[in-house]
């Protein structure tokens, strides 16, 4: 199906549809980011602050795909990046702004 053509343009999954981990345990964009990418759509995803504190393991359904890589509470910042960075996200609905705002401030994003 040809999405674009059916009139969708942007596609808003949770968190955990877009990223996976790598031979090597690091975050990277999932397949179906990159088919997303492919088909012509925007993405716009949601949430990244539901779980709580993250360095205590166990971050449930926003972190499923991803968990075992996330140790710290900074990693945060790690998950931000591979989505800006190799999903090329439109924008995230977030429950606390602080986190995005801040990294969008620093990479010159708007």
């Amino acid at each position: 199906m040809n999405y674009r053509n059916e009139g969708i343009r942007i596609w808003a999954p949770p968190t955990f549809a877009l990223l996976t981990l790598d031979g090597s345990n690091r975050i990277v964009a999932s397949q179906w980011a990159h088919d997303a990418k492919e088909a012509g759509l925007d993405i716009i995803t949601w949430t990244l602050e539901r779980s709580g504190i993250l360095a205590d393991g166990n971050n449930g359904f926003y972190y499923q795909t991803i968990d075992q890589a996330i140790k710290r509470e900074g990693d945060l910042y790690k998950v931000i990046d591979v989505l800006a960075k190799e999903v090329g996200i439109l924008g995230v609905f977030s429950d606390w702004a602080a986190p995005v705002t801040f990294y969008a401030n620093c990479m010159g994003l708007k």
